[in-house]
């Protein structure tokens, strides 16, 4: 006997329910209650289904190389046999360029890997390859189909790596919807996640953003895979892959690549890029970063000028505007700096975007920078956290910053524990030589 379960999803968080519902009782949401029919589930269980813990093998099998250092480095060592890896980013990002050099580096160890295609031909496949200059294609086998039934009865055992791109392109056929939907979507990220585990073969999967920033799918996906990765992208070309969810390891690691014309390539020294273009100048200002066990160093832009509307505008680019308010709040109480009632622009060169407390100093020296048109001393990179009450206070990784500064040729470091001391805002006027005087 068998039996079919019916209800309703949220498209947007993934809560689930047996009735049709219209605002999502778990992120309120109105409308984004989608139909779904799971697949036939049988009533009895199979037998050895109930394991006694002591007698599950706990051996630690390899782990495979992706064969791009930073990547391996980001999944806390490699991809973990039977783990399912989600890729996720926007169209046109990098993502199937990413996994079909991962199946190129293992199927040139002589290792064969099963790619699933439902966006492109296998002769669009090859083209890219050998745009890719990749020499490998006698092991990777793919399968140029939309429809994934045969993954049920397929013998995998020969695979060391399955791929599918893209599991918006993809569908099972005994279930009546459209490929991308919430159905759709989520029946088969569980078929080919549960094939995973029970051949113990690693499955890479890429889901694509939505207009709203979200994995299509959204958490429905997130919750099945096992390790999650972000690809962003960046005005330098730089694409910076977050793992958002690890099982296996570091889930605040960040692997930085360039993508260049023969596909991703690895960029170990960020710092080189983001800082070779720097220039002196009121306004600009060296920080040291962290993401994950990565520090490295980025360029803070500020304009502070007087208002060309009876509203002074406040304009961010990778810098939290919320953030940069509570730091030139600060500085108008705490330092006596006028800049309630002047415009004020940040940057962040480089098109990055930053969530690290630690550049709230830096933000702070370049607008003062700025309102003083005076730059900032030779050599110096700033980090710390300021309080509301104008204090600065330390920050994570303080030495791995100091270090990477000093590496970069920053060596005048300006922080709570920096050669030249700040504990509190008001402080930061000595740098400039002082108190604050009229404004060129």
């Amino acid at each position: 006997m068998t039996r079919k379960k019916r209800g309703y999803v949220c498209d947007v968080c993934g809560y689930d329910a047996p009735a049709w519902f219209g605002r999502c009782p778990s992120c309120e949401t109105w409308d984004s209650a989608k139909s779904f029919s799971s697949l036939e589930i049988p009533e009895k269980a199979p037998e050895g289904l109930f394991l006694p813990l002591e007698n599950i093998d706990t051996f630690d099998h390899e782990r495979i190389s992706t064969g791009f250092f930073e990547l391996d480095r980001a999944l806390g060592g490699g991809i973990v046999a039977g783990s399912s890896v989600l890729f996720s980013g926007e169209p046109g990002v990098g993502k199937s360029t990413c996994v079909l050099q991962i199946a190129s580096s293992i199927a040139s160890s002589g290792r064969d890997v099963l790619y699933i295609t439902g966006e492109e031909s296998a002769r669009q496949i090859k083209l890219r390859a050998n745009r890719l200059g990749l020499k490998n294609g006698h092991h990777i086998h793919v399968s140029p189909s939309s429809e994934i039934d045969y993954l049920r009865t397929a013998d995998l055992s020969g695979y060391t790596l399955i791929v599918l791109d893209s599991l918006q392109t993809v569908r099972l056929a005994e279930i009546p919807s459209l490929p991308g939907s919430v159905t759709q979507v989520r029946e088969c990220a569980n078929l080919v996640i549960s094939r995973s585990k029970k051949e113990e073969i690693p499955s890479l999967l890429i889901g694509h953003i939505t207009k709203e920033g979200l994995i299509a799918g959204p958490k429905l996906i997130e919750h099945l895979a096992d390790t999650v990765l972000s690809f962003e992208d960046t005005a330098r070309g730089l694409r910076f892959i977050r793992a958002l969810k690890n099982r296996f390891g570091p889930a605040d690691e960040v692997a930085v690549f360039e993508m260049r014309s023969d596909g991703l390539s690895e960029v170990q020294d960020l710092s080189g890029i983001t800082v070779q273009e720097f220039m002196p100048a009121p306004g600009n200002v060296i920080t040291a970063v962290v993401e994950g066990s990565r520090a490295f160093l980025v360029e803070i832009q500020s304009l502070v000028s007087k208002p060309l509307y009876s509203s002074p505008r406040r304009v961010t680019s990778g810098v939290s505007i919320d953030r940069m308010l509570l730091v030139a709040g600060v500085l108008t109480k705490r330092a006596g700096i006028p800049l309630d009632t002047l415009d004020i622009y940040v940057n962040v060169a480089g098109g990055l975007s930053l969530d690290d407390t630690g550049i709230d100093l830096a933000v702070a020296v370049s607008l003062v920078s700025s309102f003083l048109d005076k730059p900032v001393p030779d050599k110096a990179c700033v980090f710390g956290e300021i309080g509301l009450d104008g204090s600065i206070r330390k920050v994570s990784h303080m030495s791995r910053r100091t270090e990477r500064a000093e590496i970069s040729g920053f060596p005048n470091t300006i922080s709570p524990e920096g050669r030249v001391l700040t504990r509190d805002i008001s402080e930061l006027l000595k740098i400039f030589g002082g108190v604050i005087s009229e404004r060129k």
